[in-house]
C-alpha cells in the first residue's frame, strides 16, 4: 500500500470522521451513526471455494476499513457493516471492486452460518443441508462507500453498467448492476454538514486546482482559524501543500500557518531567481570571454575568420560585426 493510502487509511479510522462520512452519505449528515456505535472489524475478507480435486481454495481481499455499527430502527436494534475504500486516484474499475469486496463478505457469512450449523446439527431439511444457509438465516447488510480524495475530477465509472459497452437494451433487465456510494468532495456544495476536519479537508480539496479561491478559502473562512494538525498533514499530503505546524499542537491557526506558507514561497522564488541570475551572468560572462579569446586570435592572423566564426557558433557576417563592436578588426581591415 502507498504513502498516500496508507496515510489515508489513518486518518479516515477516528470513529469520529468515519461516521461523519456514513452519516453525510447515508442520512444527508443527520447523526444516525454516532462515534460509539462503530465497532472495528477485521478487514480481511476470505471466501473459501471447492474446485478440482476438493482442494481448498481461498482467495483474500484487504478492504481499507470496516466497522460494524448498531442502529436501532422501529424499537429493535441491527447491525450493518460499513467499509470506506480511499481513493487518492481514479480508479476506473472501483464498481467491480467495489462488488467483489461486499461479495466476498456475504460469502463469508453463509460460509459461518455454515459451519455453526454443521457444529449444532440443526438442519431442518436436505435443502438447509445444501444451501449451508437455512430460511430462517439473515445476512448482516454491507455498504461500502468510495471516498474520493484526489484533486481533479472523477471521471471513472460509477456502476458496473457504465463499465460495459452499448448493447442491446433488452439485456439490460437481466443484468444485475453495481453501484457504487461515491464521495466526492469535488461535488458537494454545503461543506456545513461537517463538523470534523474533513471540512476544511474537503474544501481544500475541491479549490486545490485554482490558487486564487484557495486563497479567499483559507483567509477568509473562520474554519481556517482552528485545524487539528492530522488534517493540516492530510491536506498537505492529499492537496500537495506545504503546510507548517508545531506537531505538538492540537490546533493550528491555518490562516496565519498558510499566510507565512506564501511569505515564505515569495521569499524561496527570490532567492532561486537570484541564484539562477548569478549563474546566467556567470554563464553569459564566460561567453563572452570565450568570444574576446575568438576575436583576438582572428585579428592577430592566428585563426581563419571562418574557422573563428564556426567556434563561437556565429555565421561569417555576425561574426564580424560582433567584432567590430568588440573593438577588434578583421585582419584584411587593419
Amino acid at each position: 500500500m502507498g504513502t498516500k493510502d496508507s496515510k489515508a487509511k489513518e486518518y479516515l479510522s477516528d470513529n469520529t470522521r468515519f461516521s461523519e462520512i456514513c452519516n453525510y452519505v447515508l442520512f444527508d449528515g443527520e447523526k444516525v451513526i454516532k462515534p460509539e456505535y462503530l465497532k472495528e472489524c477485521d478487514t480481511t475478507e476470505v471466501l473459501s471455494v471447492f474446485g478440482i480435486d476438493r482442494k481448498q481454495i481461498v482467495k483474500q481481499k484487504w478492504r481499507d476499513l470496516l466497522k460494524g455499527v448498531s442502529v436501532k430502527y422501529t424499537e429493535s436494534v441491527y447491525i450493518v457493516l460499513m467499509g470506506i475504500e480511499a481513493q487518492t486516484d481514479v480508479h476506473y474499475s472501483m464498481p467491480v471492486k467495489t462488488m467483489i469486496y461486499d461479495a466476498m463478505n456475504y460469502g463469508e457469512q453463509v460460509n459461518e452460518a455454515k459451519k455453526q450449523h454443521q457444529k449444532n446439527k440443526d438442519y431442518k431439511s436436505s435443502d438447509e443441508f445444501l444451501s449451508g444457509f437455512t430460511l430462517e438465516d439473515r445476512l448482516t447488510p454491507v455498504i461500502t462507500i468510495t471516498l474520493y480524495l484526489g484533486t481533479k475530477n472523477w471521471d471513472g465509472p460509477r456502476s458496473l453498467v457504465e463499465m460495459m459497452p452499448h448493447m442491446d437494451e433488452r439485456f439490460r433487465p437481466f443484468i444485475n448492476d453495481y453501484r457504487i456510494n461515491l464521495l466526492n468532495p469535488l461535488e458537494i456544495t454545503d461543506f456545513s454538514k461537517f463538523k470534523t476536519g474533513l471540512r476544511p479537508l474537503f474544501e481544500v480539496l475541491k479549490n486545490a486546482s485554482d490558487e486564487g479561491k484557495l486563497n479567499d478559502l483559507i483567509t477568509k473562512d473562520e474554519t481556517f482559524t482552528r485545524v487539528d494538525v492530522e488534517t493540516i498533514a492530510a491536506i498537505n499530503l492529499f492537496a500537495g501543500t506545504d503546510i507548517k505546524y508545531d506537531e505538538k499542537e492540537e490546533v493550528v491557526n491555518m490562516c496565519k500557518a498558510w499566510d507565512d506558507h506564501k511569505k515564505r514561497g515569495i521569499q524561496e522564488g527570490m532567492k532561486q531567481g537570484i541564484q539562477q541570475g548569478i549563474q546566467q551572468g556567470m554563464k553569459q560572462g564566460m561567453q563572452q570571454g570565450r568570444c574576446l579569446e575568438v576575436y583576438s586570435l582572428v585579428q592577430d592572423g592566428i585563426l581563419d575568420p571562418e574557422v573563428g566564426a564556426s567556434r563561437v557558433s556565429m555565421s561569417l557576417d555576425d561574426f564580424a560585426d560582433a567584432m567590430q563592436k568588440a573593438g577588434y578588426k578583421l585582419p584584411e581591415m587593419v
